[in-house]
């Protein structure tokens, strides 16, 4: 079974999920396929805002976000996360990024590095100059990739990536997407978990 896995590294959550999609897959039986969207894009064109945002005026809400992500990483050991100190970014070359690797067939590794530098590394991976060294650094062919995300062919697959996935309903990042059925956040992937064993 395939689980549709909308994402954008500029996404903490996104983050969260990748960090433990390997033993989701291995207990589940299921193999999620990255999908890179922009996840400014979908915001913008659902009316959503970022919970930063949303709660910025509701003091204990935005308390509580925060608490619940301390108990996420304690939760999963994710001992090396760290908020990121240019959050937010743009990360338009990143996601145009992740289409020309997958080109290359390099995803997993670049999603790996890129999530990586982010989350983990505090880089601002807006400055082309660092989005560049981190691809270097991870043996990634550097030039190919900055060629490529210049093309339109590349901008117009990431457009088309985005619309598709406001079409089937997302709204923000992290959303999956398997068979008809669509679910949301990392907190929600134990419904997911239950709907992939429902169907064995």
């Amino acid at each position: 079974m395939k689980v549709d896995f909308i994402i954008d590294i500029a996404s903490p959550n996104a983050y969260f999920v990748h960090k433990i999609i390997p033993e989701f897959e291995k207990r589940n039986g299921v193999v999620f396929n990255y999908i890179p969207c922009l996840l400014g894009g979908i915001m913008k064109l659902t009316g959503n805002q970022p919970p930063m945002i949303a709660f910025a005026e509701i003091k204990n809400k935005s308390n509580y976000l925060f608490l619940e992500i301390e108990r996420f990483v304690k939760q999963h050991k994710l001992t090396k996360y760290k908020l990121n100190p240019y959050f937010p970014q743009n990360t338009v070359q990143v996601q145009r990024g992740a289409i020309a690797a997958a080109e290359l067939g390099v995803s997993d590794l670049y999603f790996n590095c890129m999530l990586s530098a982010m989350w983990e590394d505090g880089k601002n991976l807006s400055d082309i100059e660092v989005f560049k060294d981190v691809l270097i650094q991870n043996g990634i062919e550097a030039e190919l990739i900055i060629n490529t995300i210049g093309t339109q062919e590349c901008k117009d697959k990431l457009i088309a990536n985005t619309s598709d996935a406001i079409s089937k309903g997302a709204f923000g990042v992290p959303t999956f997407f398997i068979d008809d059925q669509i679910f949301f956040g990392k907190d929600h992937l134990y419904q997911l978990e239950e709907y992939i064993n429902s169907q064995k």
